[in-house]
């Protein structure tokens, strides 16, 4: 920020809202909801976190396997999507990725997710 009150605010290297770098905790559905830029939206969620994401877009657990979670969330504008929580096992954290409507089961989201027919789980992990 300039003396002149005019500043600039990045999250990694990605120019955001100043909202989303000195108060994240204050968005709200509607302002992610309506932030066309996905980048833009994808650090808005980082910074906010899944669980809070997911309290605002009123996720409903459709299926549930494991740490699989197939949530069903209200974008606000008559849509309800599902989306395929998961952890990470790399770094140990949560995200959520969307997945083709008409999903309803964890095998589906994952057949889908590795271009798939059907799903069967990796005989060893890597």
């Amino acid at each position: 920020e300039y003396g002149s009150g005019k500043g600039y605010y990045f999250f990694h290297g990605l120019q955001v809202p100043a909202k989303v770098i000195l108060a994240p905790e204050t968005l709200t559905k509607k302002e992610i909801a309506a932030e066309h830029n996905t980048t833009i939206r994808r650090a808005m969620v980082q910074q906010v976190g899944i669980e809070r994401i997911c309290q605002l877009f009123e996720a409903r657990c459709l299926d549930r396997q494991g740490t699989y979670e197939l949530l069903l969330l209200d974008l606000g504008d008559g849509r309800h999507r599902p989306y395929l929580k998961m952890i990470n096992p790399s770094v140990g954290v949560y995200h959520i990725e969307g997945v083709p409507p008409g999903t309803h089961t964890i095998t589906a989201a994952l057949a889908w997710r590795n271009a798939l027919d059907t799903y069967a789980p990796p005989q060893q992990l890597t």
